[in-house]
């Protein structure tokens, strides 16, 4: 595929208008905003952070960047491996079909895409329940497919996840939209870093410390009313 026609592709499966369902998921925000815990940028920013830091970068963004190498071998085996690897990392029930449930939609979506036969094969597995079709490595598949580099395949799906958390910040805590855009930037300013990071990370060392987003993820499930499934 040209240089140029692989860059539309990335765009595209990177935008939060690519059929994912995630806009049904909080990643537990709605019960920061419920507890009084998240109410505005100010509050909101040191919890998005902390999850970059500690969950997004170290474990997530390394699956993905593994996805993305597992492909480009033709290693369905990793691939599936690394797939379940990554589910066994989210520890509450929430977090997992969030994980699971867009990764699966980003990979029934990309089948629309004319993609290489890897990618259709995964997503007979999934559709089996053989492999769980999380959305790191689904993204990591997907776009190793397109022929993209590994730094742009890892940095559009860092920009995809911060992406979403804020575009559910701009609706569930409120927030207006410039404060949603300044809250990107700051986000989005920080990835750079942790690509670097966490650049040889083996998944099998990945890591994720989140007890808090935890706990408030198990909580979620007994509200009394919810607006989103995670």
């Amino acid at each position: 595929m040209p240089a140029g026609v692989a860059l539309w592709r990335l765009l595209q499966i990177s935008d939060q208008l690519f059929p994912t369902g995630a806009y049904a998921f909080s990643h537990a925000l709605e019960t920061y905003v419920d507890r009084g815990m998240v109410h505005d940028r100010a509050t909101c920013q040191p919890l998005f952070e902390a999850l970059c830091d500690h969950a997004l970068g170290p474990c997530d963004a390394v699956f993905c960047r593994h996805a993305f190498r597992a492909a480009a071998q033709d290693n369905m085996a990793r691939l599936m491996e690394l797939d379940h690897l990554l589910t066994a990392s989210k520890v509450t029930q929430e977090l997992r079909l969030e994980s699971e449930h867009t990764g699966q939609a980003f990979l029934r979506a990309s089948l629309a895409m004319q993609p290489p036969p890897l990618v259709e094969d995964f997503w007979r597995a999934a559709r089996q329940k053989t492999t769980p079709g999380n959305h790191a490595i689904t993204f990591g598949l997907v776009a190793q497919g397109l022929g993209v580099s590994e730094t742009c395949t890892v940095q559009s799906y860092l920009y995809n996840v911060v992406a979403g958390w804020v575009s559910v910040a701009v609706r569930l805590v409120p927030l207006g939209q410039m404060d949603g855009q300044r809250l990107l930037f700051d986000l989005t300013s920080r990835l750079g870093d942790l690509m670097q990071r966490y650049r040889d990370l083996n998944p099998e060392d990945t890591w994720s410390n989140t007890l808090g987003l935890d706990i408030r993820s198990m909580q979620h499930e007994r509200l009394y009313s919810r607006l989103f499934r995670s």
